[in-house]
């Protein structure tokens, strides 16, 4: 890891160098990242969290128009090339999440959804994206996948330089158009590898991609449908999926194949293959509690009582514990973040 990090910082002194002797002119090359790193700044109010605003072109519709990427590695790649130009290598990985879920409607029948990202060592960025053709949207990304250290927080010049990668590895998100969705690790089985003549996207790519370009679980189903869909970290993913109209389901990779089930509720185990006891006891206890608690309310959940439910499956102790909630309204179009459990406590981002 030392060497690793050692041949990453010559990386970072040289691109500096670069960036500081082309300031005069040609500088302009880098103007819509340094826009991009200008913006990124530590929240008040919560411990070693981010924000970040992305307003130009990150190149991810020249990304898709490549062809995507099968892999993480890939993905590392094509960054390096646009976004730092090959003056230094940007890697991203996406460690896999224990994670709960759960979409309602509240009484005026707008759309509440709830998300806790349950992991270790966290460095939240909350990233706030308008591409130029698509939905603006709010997402959350683990700066520790991009550094896999925990110590490292983008308040240097050239770490916020890497965190532009955040853009491409969301963890979850939520656009202007009501569309919610969430990574969740899946515990057991694995993601089968397949290579048809489809381009390809890593899970959280997908996520980027469906935070940009679609408005309904229907429409969000029917991209996923064109993509050929990789595993990230060398785990098993699926994805929680929600919309404005309440319409939610957990989208699932099952022997090759994407299943789609119709859910409010997810955790770590796929609902496909119709045993909780998969995903083991913590996911199969939050799973229940978290139906419990919406077939209790008839689906009907406030942003309040969303919170609580989130709060009651949150891990609090153990090998991984929860490092951020998320209480998303469509009425408000706003985020409410929650950090380290600390429910008392609530940075808000609007659209």
């Amino acid at each position: 890891m030392r060497k690793r990090w050692n041949k990453l910082w010559k990386g970072f002194v040289l691109f500096t160098v670069v960036l500081v002797v082309l300031a005069g002119g040609e500088g302009v090359l880098f103007w819509e990242e340094l826009k991009i790193a200008s913006s990124i700044r530590r929240l008040s109010g919560a411990d070693r969290v981010y924000y970040m605003e992305a307003d130009t072109d990150y190149h991810f519709e020249e990304f898709l128009e490549a062809g995507g990427a099968a892999s993480d590695k890939e993905v590392s790649a094509f960054l390096t090339k646009c976004i730092s130009k090959g003056f230094y290598q940007m890697e991203v990985t996406n460690e896999g999440p224990a994670c709960s879920v759960i979409s309602a409607l509240d009484g005026a029948g707008s759309h509440v959804w709830g998300r806790n990202f349950d992991w270790d060592g966290s460095v939240p960025i909350i990233v706030k994206c308008t591409p130029k053709d698509g939905y603006a949207s709010v997402s959350t990304c683990d700066f520790k996948n991009i550094t896999d250290s925990a110590e490292i927080v983008p308040e240097q010049f050239a770490y916020k330089m890497l965190a532009i990668a955040a853009l491409y590895v969301p963890m979850d998100g939520m656009n202007e158009a009501g569309l919610c969705v969430a990574d969740l690790e899946v515990n057991e089985g694995g993601m089968i590898a397949v290579d048809t003549d489809k381009p390809d996207l890593t899970v959280t790519t997908a996520i980027r991609l469906l935070l940009n370009r679609a408005a309904t679980v229907e429409e969000a189903v029917a991209l996923l449908g064109q993509y050929d869909l990789h595993a990230s970290g060398g785990i098993s993913h699926h994805l929680a999926i929600s919309d404005a109209s309440g319409a939610s389901v957990s989208v699932e990779f099952v022997d090759g194949e994407m299943v789609v089930v119709d859910t409010n509720c997810v955790t770590n185990f796929n609902l496909a293959n119709g045993d909780p006891a998969a995903g083991g006891e913590s996911a199969q206890q939050r799973y229940f509690k978290l139906c419990e608690i919406y077939e209790g309310a008839c689906g009907t959940l406030t942003a309040e009582a969303v919170k609580q439910a989130l709060s009651q499956v949150a891990k609090t102790e153990g090998e991984w514990w929860t490092q951020w909630s998320i209480v998303y309204q469509q009425d408000t179009q706003t985020a409410s973040y929650y950090f380290y459990g600390k429910y008392e406590d609530e940075i808000q981002i609007t659209m």
